[in-house]
């Protein structure tokens, strides 16, 4: 069985109560800065450094996201992709950007000082009708893939419902969703919601 790695982000708020959390949980993180995740989070190598943002920055909440590496940086042998890269963000017709709250594993409360994971975190997701984040489009670029940073800028600026049709009417994911439900079995689904220890 193939060992994921993560890639995790941490992203404050200075409310953090419990309706901002259920929306966070339902609906996902919303970035005024576009889709990027290092525009409005925090790149961290653990995700117990919540408690430093949380003071240093002020913070009442910090969510923790906990992104695949294949998704952002998928393996890549002489210049072919071996994993299929996973868009992550929603655009609505207002032009909000969301991130796909399946990635949200849970928020730490500062004033009572506890985690709450998110029951809906799972990293086995639909991609239809999302975006890619710039920090993917960076690889791409990085790695030459010509053909992913023309679907990136194929997929950019359109809105969800747009783009949800166009996946369904031409199956764009099917490759993705079969590679992954092959590295994700039920025993791994079933831990992917483990809490994470502070």
């Amino acid at each position: 069985m193939q060992e994921v790695e993560y890639v995790y982000y941490l992203y404050g708020t200075k409310k953090g109560n419990k309706a901002e959390i259920n929306d966070a949980f339902n609906f996902g993180l919303m970035s005024k800065k576009g889709a990027d995740l290092e525009s409005c989070m925090s790149r961290v190598d653990d995700p117990s450094e919540l408690k430093n943002l949380i003071e240093c920055c002020k913070y009442k909440c910090v969510y923790v996201v906990k992104i695949p590496k294949m998704y952002l940086e998928p393996k890549v042998v002489d210049g072919q992709l071996k994993q299929v890269p996973v868009p992550m963000w929603t655009l609505s017709i207002d032009g909000t950007y969301l991130l796909k709250s399946n990635l949200v594993h849970g928020a730490y409360n500062k004033k009572i000082k506890s985690y709450f994971p998110n029951n809906f975190y799972n990293e086995v997701f639909c991609p239809n009708g999302l975006q890619f984040d710039i920090q993917q489009l960076e690889y791409f670029k990085a790695h030459n893939l010509t053909r992913w940073i023309k679907f990136y800028e194929y997929r950019k600026n359109k809105p969800f419902y747009s783009l949800k049709n166009i996946d369904r009417k031409y199956v764009i994911w099917k490759d993705a969703m079969t590679q992954y439900t092959k590295i994700y079995n039920q025993k791994m689904v079933k831990k992917l919601n483990r809490r994470v220890n502070f």
